[in-house]
């Protein structure tokens, strides 16, 4: 046996060498226990690129004001009379923004709201034939020519006018193919029918000039724009309120079944709005032809005073 101090040297320096391993071993290792934090990237905005020509860049309105302005529109509701079954459409022909809806995707008889698409299809046709604007005045059918034809249809809603036009677009399915290419698949003829959302975008179609070309698309325009006598009623009351704007429509009505309607591009300035209203008696309604016309007039007169 060793002598007892010997045996207390070993211990020792066989604890300091077992400490010196253990520095040797310790460096700092972040425990697997803790999750390791990943800070997100920044989003990327993406902004629209579509902006009209007309319209300025101006400061992205703040959450409160766009919900003000949506407020502000919803309180069209309040002039819709009950017992109707209302398709309405409006929207801002800047922004493309949807102001105002009901039932958009519902068909309905549009009566001669129809005869927009249909003006615009006959004139696209001709263009395919090579026809001139001046040659509309020569060239035609049933013993008319195609520029009193459409003016009949267009500002008069004459209707052996609009039969007439509508038998010449049929002649090799030509009507339906071009209703079809514009996305109009739900305008139809037989009988005739369409949709808030069709017929507000065959305003687009035809006020952005992707329809027709440049000469075309502003004589149907200025068709639109022609003064008649009943030009203050339905929609019309935009103008009494807004002198300083033009308004370029056509209304649409009928007795059996009743519909009362209008629409058309108000422009005013640089600002534009495109506007589908119809109205017709819901089933077991009392409401009559006056009154679905007051509520589009009080319609009429609340939107311009939103405008104002």
């Amino acid at each position: 046996m060793l002598p007892l101090r010997p045996k207390f040297a070993i211990i020792f320096w066989l604890l300091i060498l077992f400490l010196s391993a253990c520095q040797t071993n310790t460096s700092p290792v972040a425990p697997t226990s803790e999750p390791t934090t990943v800070i997100p990237a920044t989003p990327t905005l993406i902004l629209p690129t579509k902006i009209l020509a007309s319209q300025t860049p101006s400061a992205t309105p703040s959450p409160t004001a766009v919900m003000t302005a949506l407020a502000d529109f919803s309180n069209l509701e309040s002039e819709l009379i009950e017992g109707v079954d209302w398709f309405i459409l409006v929207q801002d022909a800047n922004s493309d923004e949807i102001l105002f809806e009901r039932n958009p995707d519902t068909s309905f008889p549009p009566a001669s709201l129809i005869k927009i698409p249909t003006a615009m299809a006959v004139l696209s046709i001709l263009e395919d034939q090579g026809r001139t604007l001046e040659e509309l005045k020569t060239y035609g059918i049933s013993d008319r020519n195609f520029d009193s034809l459409l003016e009949a249809m267009v500002v008069y809603s004459e209707e052996s006018a609009a039969e007439a036009l509508e038998y010449f677009a049929r002649g090799d399915n030509q009507l339906r193919k071009k209703l079809d290419a514009w996305g109009l698949t739900n305008t139809k003829y037989d009988p005739r029918t369409s949709t808030s959302s069709e017929l507000l975008a065959s305003l687009e179609l035809l006020n952005t000039g992707a329809a027709l070309n440049e000469e075309n698309s502003q004589y149907l325009l200025n068709l639109m724009g022609s003064y008649t006598e009943n030009d203050q009623i339905l929609l019309g009351k935009l103008l009494d309120q807004l002198p300083d704007c033009a308004f370029l429509n056509k209304r649409g009505t009928m007795l059996g079944p009743t519909i009362v309607s209008d629409m058309g591009i108000l422009m005013c300035g640089e600002r534009g709005w495109y506007l589908v209203v119809a109205g017709t008696p819901a089933v077991d309604s009392q409401a009559t032809f006056e009154d679905i016309q007051a509520s589009i007039e009080a319609f009429a007169v609340a939107f311009a005073s939103l405008v104002k």
